[in-house]
């Protein structure tokens, strides 16, 4: 009998110990990646994209993030982690023709957030240009800070 009861107080005891909350990274603490959506550059109004590229360079050279010909009305695009000033994007409405580029400048901070997620970077001073206008006409900032993906950081104008 005492052998069952100090199993079970055994058992007790590891299915207690095993984790907490600081185990697992799932509330969104980790770095945030910029919300963009779409606009006519005519009218200005909202605009769903039927087929759209994304590539982006983090420091290698460019990297598909993104390619989808399903119709979509915003993307959510991770910049660079690393202590760069920019990061470089490329925009095509086909897999063959990626070739609008915007540089993203901003000045990044890092957060501690817990032992299970470590240190995510915040972005502020977030600031877009269109350096080679191709299937993107504009950029329109909307935010100039990234802390979540909640809002609309970035339109593309086409």
């Amino acid at each position: 009998m005492k052998k069952k009861i100090l199993f079970l107080l055994l058992i007790f005891l590891f299915l207690c110990s095993c984790g907490s909350d600081d185990d697992i990274c799932i509330g969104g603490e980790a770095t945030p990646r910029m919300k963009i959506k779409f606009k006519t550059k005519s009218s200005g109004k909202m605009k769903t994209m039927d087929s759209l590229f994304i590539a982006v360079d983090y420091g290698t050279g460019p990297i598909g993030v993104f390619g989808s010909v399903v119709k979509t009305d915003s993307v959510l695009i991770p910049l660079r982690v690393d202590d760069q000033p920019f990061t470089k994007m490329y925009v095509g409405a086909s897999r063959a023709a990626v070739n609008s580029e915007i540089k993203i400048n901003y000045t990044s901070t890092s957060q501690y957030v817990s032992p299970a997620c470590g240190i995510k970077k915040l972005y502020q001073n977030l600031n877009s240009v269109l350096e080679v206008p191709n299937a993107v006409l504009g950029v329109e900032q909307n935010q100039n800070q990234i802390i979540d993906e909640s809002k609309t950081h970035l339109y593309l104008l086409f």
